[in-house]
């Protein structure tokens, strides 16, 4: 009986020996598994915090970017997907924004945060039947999200030309968010649609100094500088943006003209040129900006370009002013007289017209009682004759006031048929009971 009971005790601590150094390096791979899996899940929250920031200060482009390499990274996940959807949504792309929500939803995205964001989208557009009481009641159900539909109410106010709403509203959101940057800059905007130039510069200045990652302020901030003059600090604050934003048209136009008074057209070019160059081809280039690129073409005596830039952007605008201008202007310069004198009687009888321009847009924005016919009379002239975003927004603003005034739809399904967009003219034809082109 000793001899089993020795046996038994030295077969027992042989074999523990043996499970101590099995299982040492059993524990020592779990945590190694472990601590990789706690340092993967340190790195996306890390990189969750980063795109949020992005997002916060309306860096869309950069968290798109961010996200889809977190995508990368750690698969396919829910929230990832509804990040790329806000993102989306911030930058006012409608399709990638649905595109990003249905992969969400797919992935177990809860259908209340599909819901929020669907709204969200439809406040920014001013899509929504009583806009006001309805975000208002959005924001009751879901404080956490007070910004995000502060900033949906304001755009869609901006969109539905309501800026008393929108002044109205701004104390209200500055008592609930007082360091939100969208306020100083919303305010900023509004005065640079009134050509305040240096009031827009005491919102907008301190805001930059506050507020110095929110991208919106660099752009309101270089137009601003651009109406006063100050053609230098335009340049800086719109090259910040650019550097962020390098396909916006809006931001394009401003730089390059700020670059032109600073007599740098090739440097405007070559911005402008290499964007193009990595640009989705399929996009059309916007017609104010194929202008500004041919009188940047002028600028550096290139008058054939200037001709082959504008030529079918001539046909389509015929009565443009601005157009006919720089095309006489090249032709003078090539020597072909006749083409000079035809281009340069279109603008001169053009521009007896266009000088009514401000004088008319002065009285619309001071005027709250505003008619349909007179948003129309204002949009119709700047569409055919010097700007068709600016003429666009008028038009819209007349069809706001009256949904059926027949002469506004006119306009934008032309302004439609001639931009190769017929899903859209086929809304406004439907209004004139006329099928075909106009």
């Amino acid at each position: 009986m000793g001899m089993n009971r020795t046996n038994y005790s030295t077969s027992s601590r042989t074999w523990s020996r043996g499970w101590l150094r099995l299982r040492l390096p059993f524990l020592l791979g779990l945590l190694a598994l472990v601590s990789v899996y706690a340092w993967q899940r340190m790195q996306f929250q890390r990189g969750i915090g980063s795109v949020e920031s992005l997002l916060q200060s309306e860096e869309n482009a950069k968290a798109i970017s961010a996200l889809e390499s977190l995508k990368a990274r750690f698969g396919e996940r829910a929230d990832l997907r509804h990040m790329l959807a806000r993102a989306y949504r911030q930058s006012g792309k409608k399709e990638p924004f649905e595109r990003q929500l249905e992969l969400a939803q797919g992935l177990g995205l809860r259908s209340e945060a599909v819901q929020a964001e669907r709204f969200l989208f439809e406040a920014q557009l001013g899509a929504l039947e009583s806009l006001e009481s309805r975000v208002a009641d959005f924001m009751v159900s879901n404080e956490r999200m007070f910004d995000d539909a502060a900033r949906s109410l304001v755009f869609g106010l901006l969109r539905n030309q309501n800026t008393e709403a929108v002044d109205r509203f701004l104390p209200l959101w500055e008592s609930q968010s007082p360091s939100a940057a969208w306020i100083p800059t919303i305010r900023g905007m509004m005065r640079l649609g009134r050509r305040d130039w240096k009031n827009a510069l005491l919102e907008l200045e301190p805001a930059l100094e506050k507020h110095p990652d929110f991208l919106p302020l660099y752009l309101q901030a270089g137009m601003a500088y651009q109406g006063d003059q100050q053609f230098e600090r335009a340049e800086a604050m719109l090259d910040r943006y650019l550097q962020s934003q390098p396909d916006s048209a809006e931001g394009l136009l401003s730089y390059s003209e700020v670059l032109r008074k600073l007599g740098k057209a090739e440097q405007a070019l070559a911005r402008i040129e290499t964007i193009l160059s990595i640009s989705d081809p399929s996009k059309p280039i916007q017609p104010s900006l194929r202008l500004q690129i041919a009188k940047l073409y002028l600028d550096v005596d290139e008058s054939q370009k200037v001709i082959d830039t504008l030529s079918g952007l001539a046909k389509l605008w015929p009565e443009d002013v601005e157009i006919a201008s720089t095309l006489s202007q090249a032709y003078q310069r090539q020597g072909d007289e006749p083409m000079s004198a035809s281009y340069a009687a279109i603008a001169d009888s053009g521009q007896k017209q266009t000088v009514l321009a401000d004088g008319m847009l002065f009285e619309l924005l001071n005027n709250p009682n505003r008619t349909a016919e007179q948003c129309y009379a204002l949009g119709h002239l700047l569409l055919h004759k010097k700007s068709r975003e600016n003429g666009i927004y008028w038009l819209e603003a007349a069809l706001k006031l009256d949904e059926k005034f027949a002469p506004a739809h006119q306009d934008l399904a032309l302004y439609y048929d001639r931009t190769e967009q017929p899903q859209y003219a086929a809304i406004h034809r439907r209004y004139l009971n006329a099928p075909g082109k106009p």
